[in-house]
C-alpha cells in the first residue's frame, strides 16, 4: 500500500523526482489524503485507486490500468502483510490471502506492465520482498515461502529482461 511505511516512502521519493503516480491501497479515504498531499507538496499528478490486491477482481482492474498506460515507467509491488503462528492453527483464508498478495498479485501486475515497459525499452519493476525469503521459520512458514517466491520471480525476470532496458529488483 502507498499510504504507510515503505510504500509511502516510495511514493514520496518518486513524487519528489517529478513522477506522476497511481497510488493503490485498501483504505480509499487515507489513499485520497495521501494523493492530495503528494500533489500539493510536489506538483505531480497523484491518482488514488482503492483496491484490495488479495481479491482477483481488484488485481484484474489494476492490471488493466497498467496495461493501458503507455507512459508507465515503474511498477512498485509493495503490498504485503505477515502473520505469526503455526500453519496448522492459522486462519486458512488469511494464509490464502497472503499467498495471493505476495505471489499472484505481483506476478499478474508485472505481466500486465511488461508489454508497456518493453515497448518503451525502459522502466523498472520493484518487488518489495524480505530477508525472510532466504530462510525458513517456525511460525512464519507461509510468509517465508511467499517472500522466497517473490525474490526468485524478481531474479528470474531480471535475467529474462537483460538487455531490454527494463530493470527488475527485489527489495
Amino acid at each position: 500500500g502507498a499510504t504507510a511505511g515503505i510504500g509511502r516512502e516510495f511514493a514520496e521519493q518518486l513524487a519528489g523526482r517529478g513522477y506522476d503516480l497511481l497510488l493503490v491501497a485498501r483504505d480509499g479515504a487515507r489513499l485520497a489524503d495521501t494523493a492530495a498531499a503528494l500533489t500539493a507538496a510536489h506538483g505531480v499528478r497523484a491518482e488514488a485507486l482503492a483496491a484490495d490486491l488479495t481479491r482477483d477482481d481488484d488485481v484484474t482492474l489494476l492490471a488493466g490500468r497498467l496495461g493501458s498506460s503507455p507512459e508507465l515507467a515503474m511498477l512498485v509491488n509493495n503490498a504485503g502483510f505477515g502473520s505469526r503462528g503455526r500453519l496448522a492453527d492459522a486462519d486458512a483464508e488469511r494464509q490464502a490471502a497472503m499467498v495471493r498478495l505476495h505471489t499472484l498479485a505481483p506476478m499478474r501486475l508485472a505481466r500486465a506492465a511488461l508489454p508497456v515497459l518493453l515497448a518503451n525499452r525502459a522502466g523498472a519493476i520493484v518487488n518489495v520482498s524480505s530477508v525472510a525469503g532466504f530462510l525458513y521459520s517456525a511460525g512464519n512458514a507461509n510468509y517465508c515461502a511467499t517472500k522466497a517466491y517473490l525474490t526468485t520471480l524478481s531474479e528470474g525476470l531480471a535475467a529474462e529482461l537483460h538487455g531490454t532496458g527494463v530493470l527488475v529488483q527485489a527489495l
